[in-house]
């Protein structure tokens, strides 16, 4: 059978047919009744038998009990048998208690329909039709099951089709049909997963994606023909079945199907199509007490509805109601006129608001809904939009405050309104925060409105990168409210100082910043606090006071609504003082509250919180997160550049041709612009190029990444060890007098500080630059020791391979050694492989036969080996694998060359293979 045929995949069920009409021919009789759900192709197969029986040169009558009229006694019957209508309709007359009305004798009507039975047959075989049995008039039904049980000996073929879950008109006698000896049962189950690929690849050259398959099937429900009606439409609008045309398929809405959903649920009763409408429109699954409360029937007519339906295999009913077959749903919702949906999606508000629905929820209704004038309504809106925001949801709180602006308010209503809808769209749109705002500052009266705009409006025009303009917002505010209200003129120029401090070159002193007599921390707001915080870090004074008033600010709460920007400042002087693991805990309630325009600088704070501690691979993702979200046009980092920490990654791996290629993809010019965020990348990229050889352009950048923290008054060393780093390089070119000052000066200063990362980290570097074997001896036993009790575990272990080299050279081999094998399981825990690799040379070196790494196989792979073999798993062409790792296409393909050779394959196709 061809494949496009409407019996496709019904083999066994025709074999069947053809088996039966073959007996009736040679003068056997039988009945088949053929069962399945609305759509199942019972009335295809119907058909089917028909033709066949036709083409067998058999007479064939046929009827239907699904037709639209009056019914009278046995008339499907006597439709069925040409023999004319004799009595009145089942309506009309009294009732003689026989249920169908008047009687005029029906055993001498059933024995006249016999006698016609027995004349066909005897002219030849006989093959009787009838379609939706189940519907006939109940003493049509009691004559067929009366026929039925009397075949023996005819040449006859009775078939009838019943639908599933539908009652009959009289129980009885349709159970005496259906257990009539010589019955066979032919039950149409739903498409599988085969046939579904089979009937989508019908007139297609392409093939068909599995996963696009089991949408349809998910979709249709297997239903044959859903699933028919779904090809066509994907044929007439030319829609490829392969994975990236899976987010298509949701919205289709065949015609087909809602042409016969719709004429199906009208004939079956008056209110069936009004309970579909009524569940579409709640989004194809919700409970039956809003479904009932929605269509307003009285009594129990609803539930009894709802239970047909059931029956009939539309919907499933339980705690809640919902489609048997999605695509119902949709086809439904999307057949609807635009004003019958919006006044049901307007009725759905109303009835979820009172149940105090999910805020979610009731916005999609009441978005749906359109534009009203209805002050209820409007209302509704806000508080949805209020909710909503609370939970983190901006953009939808941010749509239904537009829509309620849209509506009949009073100008301070929606100035208000606008205010508020300013202050959410800062939170993932920053240039339409700053027009809602401006806009609303043309009606606000009271000094808390001047106070949120001029927070906000600052907030958004710094995500911009517009730390001028942002400052200059604040001026004007703290002016405005310098007299009106002096507390929120202050918390103003708390912000104003954190972003003034960003700007760099700031004059402002500190004197404000001074406790009273006897008090621990000065009395003023979160922003002033972490200020000052972050201004003692940056001088390296205080360690205790600096991280306890960046601690105080976080505790009032009030920085929370300030955005990932003000926390990140209130964040740094911590993770200055190496408690990285309240920084962590700050981070994670940040990502949980706030929108995901704040990911780039997140992530990128984040990342470098990870590579501080020595947890390369946890840096990594960090830094990937920050840069996919810059791609995305999510507005980049200020605090900290998101490649910075990206190439510091690639930098402890090793990967350096990796790293400068990135760099080149990224457009960065020489001269990087003279912004907070780019001191951490000047210092990365001064790393990098020492590491690529480069060793006098990398001393540059240093010391003009140490010419520009200047600037901002930045001294600490816990900011950036771009002395240490140059003083080595400094020692490589042989310029030891200008490296040592510079370590001396970076020890000097980290001492002052007292964090454990800096101090150690300074004093490495300070020992390998001492020819004294005893003095970098002990120097390095230090820097050990105080990192130690410090999170910065690959720093650490830097200085403990540093040691067991030393003491090697020291003749003290056998502590010599345990130093280096504790080196090298902390670069291998951390994933420093760079330094594993230091590690593992200086073993071998000195004596030792440690483990060496694998040379084949998936361990061997390098982690950027590992991330371009997945990246050709997922189907990914070099060009792409460049361009989402930053890298050229050339150092793919030294990957790939790498990659085959320890995979011990020759191609990519063997390479997803070996996966």
């Amino acid at each position: 059978m061809h494949e496009n045929h409407p019996l496709f995949g019904r083999s066994r069920e025709t074999e069947i047919i053809e088996g039966l009409i073959d007996g009736v021919a040679e003068n056997r009789s039988a009945v088949v009744i053929i069962e399945g759900g609305a759509g199942a192709g019972k009335t295809a197969l119907l058909d089917y038998v028909v033709e066949t029986a036709r083409q067998r040169e058999l007479r064939v009558l046929y009827t239907s009990g699904g037709h639209r009229r009056p019914q009278r006694i046995l008339g499907c019957a006597r439709e069925l048998l040409g023999v004319p209508p004799a009595v009145p309709t089942l309506s009309s007359g009294p009732d003689l208690g026989l249920g169908f009305g008047p009687d005029p004798g029906l055993d001498d009507q059933f024995a006249e329909l016999d006698a016609r039975v027995h004349h066909l047959t005897a002219e030849g075989p006989l093959v009787l039709v009838v379609d939706d049995v189940q519907r006939i008039d109940e003493p049509s039904l009691s004559w067929l099951a009366h026929l039925a049980r009397g075949l023996s000996g005819l040449p006859l073929l009775l078939v009838a089709s019943v639908s599933t879950g539908e009652r009959p008109a009289a129980r009885e006698p349709y159970d005496d049909l259906r257990n009539t000896l010589n019955l066979t049962e032919i039950h149409l189950n739903p498409f599988g997963q085969e046939d579904v690929e089979q009937v989508l690849a019908t007139n297609r050259e392409t093939p068909v994606s599995p996963q696009f398959a089991a949408l349809c099937l998910r979709l249709t429900g297997g239903n044959p023909r859903f699933t028919w009606d779904l090809a066509r439409l994907l044929n007439a609008e030319g829609i490829a079945a392969d994975d990236e045309s899976t987010g298509l398929l949701a919205g289709l809405a065949p015609p087909r199907i809602a042409r016969y959903i719709s004429d199906r649920l009208a004939r079956h009763s008056a209110q069936a199509l009004d309970v579909a409408k009524v569940l579409a429109v709640l989004g194809g699954t919700a409970r039956p007490s809003v479904v009932r409360e929605l269509c307003g029937f009285e009594g129990s007519t609803c539930d009894d509805t709802i239970q047909s339906l059931t029956e009939l295999g539309l919907l499933r009913a339980g705690g809640t109601v919902a489609f048997v077959h999605p695509i119902v749903r949709t086809t439904l919702y999307r057949c609807m006129r635009t004003a019958e949906r919006s006044t049901r999606h307007l009725a759905a508000a109303k009835v979820l608001a009172a149940r105090d629905a999910d805020a979610a929820l009731l916005g999609r209704h009441l978005l749906a809904a359109g534009s009203t004038t209805d002050p209820e309504i409007t209302d509704l809106l806000c508080d949805v939009a209020v909710r909503l925001a609370s939970m983190g949801d901006l953009e939808q709180s941010t749509a239904c405050l537009q829509r309620a602006i849209q509506g009949s308010l009073s100008p301070a209503h929606r100035a208000k309104l606008t205010l508020q809808l300013g202050v959410a769209l800062g939170g993932y749109d920053a240039r339409a925060s700053i027009k809602h705002l401006r806009h609303a500052s043309t009606g606000v009266r009271t000094s808390a409105e001047h106070a949120v705009i001029g927070q906000h409006l600052a907030l958004a025009t710094a995500a911009l990168g517009d730390l001028d303009g942002a400052i200059g917002v604040l001026d004007e505010h703290v002016g405005l409210l310098h007299e009106r209200d002096p507390g929120l003129g202050r918390r103003l120029r708390g912000y104003r100082r954190m972003l003034s401090m960003l700007r760099g070159g700031s004059s402002e002193g500190f004197a404000w910043e001074q406790p009273s007599r006897g008090s621990t921390h000065i009395e003023c707001d979160s922003g002033t606090r972490a200020a000052l915080a972050t201004g003692l870090a940056w001088k390296g004074e205080n360690l205790e006071r600096s991280a306890g008033e960046a601690e105080a600010a976080l505790a009032t709460g009030r920085l929370t609504g300030a955005g990932s920007l003000v926390i990140g400042f209130a964040l740094l002087p911590m993770v200055y003082a190496d408690r990285l693991d309240a920084v962590e805990r700050q981070l994670l309630d940040a990502e949980q509250h706030l929108p995901a325009v704040q990911v780039p600088e997140l992530a990128a704070l984040r990342s470098h919180v990870a590579l501080r501690r020595g947890d390369v691979a946890q840096a990594e993702v960090a830094a990937w997160a920050a840069t996919a979200a810059v791609a995305d046009d999510l507005p980049e980092p200020v605090l900290l550049h998101h490649l910075a920490v990206l190439v510091d990654v690639m930098l402890e791996r090793g990967e350096h041709e990796e790293a400068a290629e990135m760099l080149r993809q990224a457009g960065l010019p020489h001269e990087l612009p003279v912004t907070w965020r780019h001191n951490h990348l000047l210092h990365s990229r001064g790393r990098l190029r020492i590491a690529c050889g480069d060793i006098r352009a990398g001393i540059e950048d240093l010391l003009a990444c140490g010419e520009r923290l200047a600037r901002w008054g930045v001294t600490n060393p816990s900011v950036s060890t771009w002395r240490s780093d140059a003083a080595l390089a400094f020692d490589r070119l042989g310029e030891r007098p200008r490296a040592r000052a510079l370590a001396r000066e970076e020890v000097i200063a980290a001492r002052s500080w007292l964090a454990g990362r800096s101090l150690g980290v300074s004093l490495r570097a300070l020992a390998l630059l001492t020819t004294d074997s005893g003095k970098r001896l002990t120097m390095l036993r230090e820097a050990v020791q105080v990192l130690e009790r410090s999170p910065a575990a690959l720093d650490l272990g830097r200085a403990v391979v540093d040691l067991g080299t030393a003491l090697a050279e020291d003749n003290q081999e056998s502590e010599a050694r345990d130093m280096l094998r504790r080196g090298l399981d902390l670069a291998q825990r951390c994933g420093g492989t760079a330094l594993a690799d230091h590690a593992l040379a200086e073993l071998v070196r000195y004596g030792a036969r440690p483990r060496r790494r694998a040379q084949t196989g998936w361990a061997a792979l390098t982690p950027a080996e590992r991330r371009v073999a997945q990246l050709v798993v997922e189907g990914r062409k070099n060009r792409e694998i460049a361009q989402i790792l930053f890298v050229s296409q050339r150092t793919v393909e030294l990957h790939l060359t790498n990659i085959y050779r320890k995979l011990n394959v020759s191609s990519r196709v063997a390479l997803v293979k070996a996966s």
